[in-house]
């Protein structure tokens, strides 16, 4: 989403020395980062300065670089196609050069400009892929969403134009917040909403036949659904809030059984702006850049993870890393969680 989510967060960056239950990691950089995925023994990690960090031995060590010719660029969401190949997305107004896809078929040690949009009013919010294919959301730029089909493992990319889709409301769009705006199930995909009257998720048996299926969450600038969670095809559960207000909860943590066909409001969800869930068996996680929290569904316990500084997280074995504002990377492990579950028996 455009607007100043891009710079918002800024105003947050060093605002937590001590990351509570998480184990901080000292690395050198000052950027401020979104994106972060894990593909077999692999962690990638994107951010702004046109910065990547890279670590192939399952976050033992890492390494920091830069992508020539992308310092001005805010890289928000990646897709990691194999263990050699990976693509980074980055945000920002097409029409000032900012829409870009990079790509990298060496692990890292070189980097080409793969795709680039100028045409106004599109802004990548999310890159998904899976199997041979991917899609890349963008805010809309026309009568719907601007979605783009990738193939040929990254080289190939063409503008779709779907059959049929909802109307867009006014300000609507979704946010370029930690690429999950965008999901994919053996259903099909799902689009997460905000700044419209109505936080809404939309899902579409493929790219290019879409519906509304939930709206009924007030929205407005700034406000709406900023993640979906995946457990499964039935499993999912969405949340955000508002990403001026980092401690507040106007978006309440719902959960759908069957697909996203019905949502209800998980009980005892914690009261602040969650830009990240993620399902980590056998817990729920969420994040934001002020808290983040463990569920447990069997027990329907939650536990907090303390004051946190992530505004994505993603899962390597045992461990939670997350990612945020100045360099600020750390992990938690699930060992930790089961513990801290323990102890307040």
């Amino acid at each position: 989403m455009r607007k100043h989510i891009l710079l918002f967060a800024l105003l947050f960056l060093g605002a937590f020395q001590s990351f509570s239950q998480w184990n901080s990691l000292s690395l050198d950089t000052q950027a401020s980062f979104r994106a972060i995925r894990s593909f077999g023994s692999h962690i990638w990690i994107g951010g702004t300065r046109g910065t990547v960090i890279h670590s192939s031995d399952g976050g033992e060590h890492f390494s920091v670089s830069r992508v020539p010719g992308a310092d001005s660029l805010d890289f928000r969401d990646l897709a990691i196609l194999d263990d050699k190949t990976v693509l980074l997305m980055s945000a920002g107004p097409a029409e000032q050069g900012a829409a870009k896809i990079f790509r990298t078929e060496n692990g890292g040690k070189s980097w080409e400009l793969a795709f680039q949009i100028k045409e106004k009013g599109y802004f990548f919010d999310a890159i998904s892929w899976e199997g041979n294919q991917g899609l890349i959301l963008s805010d809309p730029a026309g009568s719907f969403y601007g979605l783009i089909r990738i193939s040929d493992k990254g080289r190939s990319y063409e503008l779709l134009n779907p059959i049929n889709h909802p109307d867009l409301q006014k300000g609507e769009a979704a946010f370029a917040a930690s690429g999950s705006s965008l999901q994919k199930t053996k259903k099909g995909y799902y689009i997460v909403t905000g700044g419209g009257e109505k936080a809404r998720v939309l899902h579409g048996k493929d790219a290019l036949h879409w519906e509304s299926i939930f709206a009924e969450i007030p929205g407005g600038e700034g406000t709406g659904f900023f993640s979906l969670g995946v457990r499964d095809a039935k499993n999912l559960w969405i949340a955000g809030g508002n990403y001026a207000r980092i401690k507040e909860g106007p978006v309440p943590v719902l959960e759908s059984k069957n697909g996203g066909t019905t949502w209800s409001p998980v009980a005892g969800a914690p009261g602040y702006y969650v830009e990240k869930m993620l399902w980590a068996a056998p817990y729920w996680i969420l994040s934001g850049p002020a808290e983040s929290s463990a569920y447990d569904p069997k027990t329907r316990r939650w536990i907090s993870l303390g004051k946190s500084p992530y505004h994505n997280i993603c899962q390597l074995g045992d461990r939670i890393y997350g990612v945020g504002g100045r360099g600020q990377i750390g992990f938690i492990s699930l060992s930790q969680i089961q513990q801290l579950f323990l102890s307040k028996e």
